[in-house]
Parts: C-alpha cells; structure tokens; sequence
C-alpha cells in the first residue's frame, strides 16, 4: 500500500508543523506503514540548501515522499528523499536609499549595492557635478545636487549624502524603497574620524604628543571651530559625527530632548540599522530585509586605514572623554544597538545557520580570490587605505567578481557615469554631420543647381551674367 506524505518545516519554530496526510482511502494516521522523517533528518537536509535559499526564514519547504516501508525497514535506509520544493515568498526589493556615514563600514556597504544595482542594471542616483563623489556634504541632500535620471528612476543611492527627509523621500518613496545606514561604537568611530581626517592640523594640536587627548581636554568653543569648518569641510564631523550624517543641527547637539525626539524620528525612517561591531549579522539581516542572496552579499573590507595609522590603544580617560564629547553620538548607538539585537532575536533559529554558511562562503571567496601581504589603494587623492592584489590563477569565470569586489566607491561612480551616458546615447538623435567629411551636397544630382546665366531662346531674358573676376581661376585644377 502506497502512501503520499507531506510535510512542511517551520524555520521560525525550528519544528515540524504538519506531519502527514493520507492520499488513499482507509489509511489512519496511526498506521504503522506511514513513513516519519525524524527532525534530525528535516535539519540535516535543511541545512543543505539553506546557503542558496534568498530568504530562510521566509520560506517553506515541503518534503514529499511517496514508500510503503516504515522508518526501521532494512531497505529504507537505501531509499532517496525526494528534492526540496522552494517556494518563495518575498521577491527582491530595488529601491535602496543608503545613508553612508563616516568610518563605519559604509564603504563595503557601498561596493555590495553598486555590484548589485550593476548586475541587475539598476539606476544609481549620482552627484550632479562630474569632478565630486558626494553630494555636496556636509550641506544636507537636494535633489538638484543629483545628476539627470532622464526618466530611467532612482534605484540606489549610496554615495555621502547627508540626510534630508522631504527630497529623499521623494527621490525614494517610503512604501516601495529600504532606508538603511551604518553605525559604528562612537569611541573608535571618532577615533577613527579625528585621525583620518587630520583634525589636529587644522584645530591646532598637531604638534601635541596627545592631539585627540589634548583637544577632548580643551576643546575650542564652537564660535572658533565654526570659521574652520568652511576652508576644512570634514571638521563638521568635529562632534557627534555620525548624528550629523544624519541631518541633526550643531544646535541641538547638547539639548537631551532634541536628541531622543531625532532618534526616534531615524527609527521611523530606517528600516534597518546596521552596526559595525556585528558586521556580518548586519550584511544577513540586510540580506533578508531585502530578499537578496547569500552571493549579492558577500564582500572584501573597503578603505581600511593603514595600520600605522591607526592608535593602537585609547585609553580609558581619553575614551571616557570621547563619550562625554559625544554623548549624543552614544545614545543613538544605545538605541540602535537595542534595536539590532531585537531584530537578530526576531529571525529565530535559523538566522545563526545561515550566518555561519554565509562566513564560510566569504572566507572562501577570500581564499580563492587574494593574495596574501600588504597592499594599499588611493581611496581618494593622496591619501591611501589598505588594498588588495588579486592572485594569478583566479579563474575567468570568478575574476570579474573578485575584481569588482575590490573596486572602491570612485571607480564606482565614475563606472556608472559612462554607463547612464551610454544608455542616454541609445535614445538621443545621431550625431551632427556638420563635420562629417561625407556631408556634401554633390553626393547626388537630382536637384542640382542649375542658375539662369544667359538670355539664349527668349528676346525678353536677362542678359548674360558674367563671371566676377574675384572668382576667375578658382575650381580650376593646378
């Protein structure tokens, strides 16, 4: 006797939650003859297909087999489970707007959406003006700091931006678009920040054994701070970086009840919040918040300062002070960082399987694709960040992966220029022929010119017009 069984694995539960169904007329469930696949075994092919599934925890899986013998049976153990059937249940979204923050981890982030707007020929929402990759930071985004979309929509945006509510919205429409960004614990981001951006020159602590120490110690009023700031654009990261980033004004910096209203407000409009120290949780919840893949998501890390320049230790003093310099920094980390870990919480069992075969997969990636040593990129015009060398025998077919996953955020964007150019070109009307030496009348004689020069055959016809002397000579060969 032949049974059909079906069933079905909940991964949010990490159970089984419907066991069996009798297809043949007299059959109880309690039959004996009814095969049981164990729950060992349900994980265990799970598993399996569980790195090329977009989303785990969103979709079903149904196991059907069809045997007349029970679990125990000799040659049950000889017999083939049936394939998965996937069934998917989200689809992926194209509409990203990512706030990239200073020395986050944002420019990973970056080279991950421009592969993938750029493998599924997406449109990148562009700095207008060709010479710049921001769009004119620190001031807050426009939508007349952007380039042309000539009607093609905005898919990505993932360049610096400051953020601005209305024009952003409307570029990217809360129902249809993800808002993401990236924080980073407020102590070695403003470490990272001070340091990277060279703010002791222009503050006047160079010369300090201690500059980021000194400075946090007896840091410039604002007023003196202020006129700096437009000959050195980054000193506007001088306190509370990345709430900058993030629209908030100097002027509530230190007004505690403008700070938790702002924060509360980023909540509303970020769908995700990602955090440094939890990178690769991050990029997964990324992953599945957009119904991506495990591949769209893999990554090299990008514009990593030089280990020289970076201060191997801060200590406790000068990190209790970077606290209170940045305190509101440090209460939207707080809630953000809350926040993260309810998100992780929420994704259930399979969140921890998934990222474990997705840190397999990277680590992989890496080994197949880079030599080992130290290697340095321009990340912008003298100043250079930990780089990469591809190795020599990468096979073709995974080169332009490799290669594209060490491309930085300028390649990037002059890339997408060229492209959106050449998309433009396809719908615009050919060239001038102004300068086209084939542009000449006397390639055919079907309307040729044929001037009235003599009175020949009419006693009323103008006379014969004579050839002016200054033309006498020309047309003729030498």
């Amino acid at each position: 006797m032949r049974v059909m069984l079906e069933f079905r694995y909940d991964f949010a539960q990490q159970r089984v939650c419907q066991w069996c169904r009798a297809t043949e007329p007299g059959i109880r469930e309690s039959d004996p003859q009814r095969v049981i696949y164990t729950r060992n075994l349900q994980l265990k092919r799970a598993d399996i297909r569980l790195a090329e599934e977009p989303k785990a925890d969103q979709t079903e899986y149904q196991f059907v087999n069809i045997s007349s013998q029970p679990e125990n049976h000799p040659s049950s153990k000889n017999q083939k489970l049936p394939k998965h059937h996937k069934k998917q249940t989200c689809s992926p979204i194209n509409h990203v707007l990512f706030l990239k923050t200073h020395k986050t981890g944002s420019s990973t982030i970056t080279n991950i959406l421009n592969r993938y707007g750029d493998k599924n020929n997406l449109t990148f929402v562009l700095p207008r003006q060709k010479q710049l990759f921001t769009f004119l930071w620190p001031a807050r985004f426009r939508v007349s700091y952007s380039a042309p979309l000539y009607n093609f929509g905005a898919n990505i945006l993932c360049n610096h931006a400051r953020f601005n509510k209305r024009p952003m919205n409307y570029l990217f429409p809360k129902e249809s678009s993800r808002y993401i960004t990236i924080l980073r614990d407020p102590v070695t981001q403003y470490e990272s920040v001070f340091n990277f951006m060279h703010f002791a020159k222009p503050l006047g602590f160079k010369d300090e054994e201690d500059p980021l120490g000194t400075f946090l110690k007896f840091p410039p009023p604002f007023q003196e701070i202020k006129p700096l700031m437009k000959t050195t654009l980054a000193l506007n990261l001088v306190r509370n970086p990345m709430l900058f980033d993030l629209g908030l004004d100097f002027r509530y910096f230190q007004n505690v009840t403008a700070v938790e209203r702002y924060i509360n407000f980023l909540d509303k409009e970020f769908d995700l919040v990602m955090i440094l120290e939890h990178f690769d949780e991050s990029l997964l919840l990324l992953k599945r918040l957009l119904c991506w893949e495990l591949k769209d998501i893999l990554y090299f890390k990008l514009n990593e300062r030089q280990d020289k320049q970076k201060q191997k230790v801060i200590n406790k003093e000068v990190s209790e002070d970077i606290k209170s310099w940045n305190k509101a920094d440090f209460m939207l980390y707080k809630h953000f960082n809350r926040t993260f870990w309810k998100n992780v919480k929420a994704q259930g069992p399979s969140f921890q399987k998934e990222l474990k075969i997705f840190r397999h997969r990277n680590e992989a990636l890496t080994r197949a694709c880079l030599q080992k040593g130290n290697f340095l990129d321009e990340a912008y015009t003298g100043v250079y960040v930990k780089g990469y060398s591809l190795k020599k025998n990468v096979p073709k077919r995974k080169r332009k992966l490799c290669e594209n996953m060490m491309k930085n955020e300028i390649s990037y964007v002059k890339y997408f220029r060229e492209k959106i150019n050449n998309r433009v070109k396809k719908i615009e009307e050919p060239e001038e022929y102004l300068d086209d030496p084939k542009n000449d009348w006397e390639m055919a004689s079907d309307l040729e010119h044929d001037p009235i020069l003599s009175g020949v055959g009419s006693a009323d016809a103008a006379p014969v017009v004579p050839k002016p002397d200054s033309l006498e000579g020309k047309g003729k060969k030498p």
